[in-house]
């Protein structure tokens, strides 16, 4: 699970996420103490916790659509056996 999270693409899909949705998130939450000027440093720590929960769920749905991928018994035959027929397709088109 670990090589999963440390992928690449998982990791910047997963901040993407965070940031798109975190923002709205905090926007809804705290939006109100930002305009009107009282956000205060008690609210600090509960507006970043607003940008880790889409984090967290973003990486867990990668990781377990990921392992499923790689333990499907049929994940390499089907795609090759797809090109294969597209090419022919295509092949016979010319």
């Amino acid at each position: 699970m670990i090589t999963y999270c440390l992928e690449r693409d998982t990791l910047l899909f997963s901040l993407k996420m965070a940031l798109v949705v975190g923002t709205l998130l905090a926007v809804i939450n705290h939006g109100q103490a930002l305009l009107t000027g009282h956000f205060t440093p008690g609210e600090l720590l509960p507006a970043c916790l607003t940008y880790c929960v889409p984090f967290a769920v973003s990486m867990y749905s990668q990781v377990q659509g990921k392992r499923q991928r790689d333990l499907s018994p049929t994940k390499s035959s089907v795609p090759s056996e797809r090109r294969e027929i597209e090419t022919a397709q295509y092949e016979k088109l010319e």
